[in-house]
């Protein structure tokens, strides 16, 4: 009984800390075979005509090109609060999309999540970084502390050690099985990709190991590990596709970057 209560004050506590600003709905979009010109014709229309002016919605489309869902679109709604959402599509939108779109897809994987910028760090426009890399995960409940203790350490130690690092982590809220976490690293290409998982995070190490005590990387990253799920680790890549996409300055961007 005092474990169960434990528990559920923790998850309490949680919930009860998330301020839910930046928030996005994602959903993964499949296109059927042989109308992907179509489909990507009919949404930079409706994107061009009801999401591309100031007081419009804001939607941003990326394009997966790793994993099991590779050549599928992963499309988000994004808010600066919570109660953006209360705002719905105008008819005309609904009507082109169901018109020229619709047809050619199937949306599945509807998420609801929101930025931890504890855990992130943000100093440069997420317009300038289009190639993600992201690491989904999934952690146990008892195991949290150990989860978000690294999370959070890295976020500091990248800020600290000045590394060319671009890291959002979000929560997920709804649509998610169990715990789930989503680490999205930003690249401007390739190159610069091979060299923040090179040189880059080396600064991160050590400066983990300077601001936590020798050895705390190693430590810490273990207990990282043991705190996920089995099978609690999923990674692909995917490019933003911006003629698909809002445009950069319908974004208050100040309200991503670090605090």
């Amino acid at each position: 009984k005092s474990f169960k209560m434990k528990k559920s004050l923790a998850l309490i506590f949680l919930f009860s800390s998330f301020s839910y600003s930046q928030i996005i709905n994602s959903r993964i979009i499949t296109v059927d075979r042989g109308m992907n010109e179509k489909f990507e014709s009919g949404v930079e229309k409706k994107t061009k005509l009801y999401n591309s002016k100031e007081g419009q919605l804001r939607f941003y489309t990326f394009r997966i090109s790793s994993g099991p869902n590779m050549g599928k679109y992963f499309r988000v709604r994004y808010e600066d609060e919570m109660k953006g959402f209360d705002r719905k599509p105008p008819k005309e939108a609904m009507k082109l999309w169901d018109d020229q779109v619709a047809d050619h897809m199937v949306n599945s994987n509807g998420r609801w999540l929101w930025l931890n910028k504890n855990a992130s760090n943000v100093t440069v426009s997420p317009f300038s970084k289009p190639l993600r890399r992201v690491m989904e995960y999934n952690f146990k409940s008892h195991k949290s502390g150990d989860f978000w203790r690294f999370r959070n350490n890295v976020a500091k130690a990248i800020k600290e050690s000045n590394a060319d690092i671009f890291m959002e982590v979000w929560n997920c809220g709804s649509g998610c099985d169990g715990n789930l976490a989503m680490v999205v690293f930003g690249h401007a290409n390739y190159e610069e990709f091979g060299n923040d998982n090179g040189a880059e995070w080396q600064k991160v190490y050590k400066k983990y190991n300077e601001l936590f005590g020798d050895n705390s990387y190693e430590t810490d990253i273990e207990s990282f590990s043991e705190s996920l799920e089995m099978y609690g680790r999923r990674v692909f890549n995917m490019e933003f596709v911006p003629n698909l996409s809002s445009p950069e300055k319908m974004s208050n961007l100040n309200k991503l970057y670090n605090d």
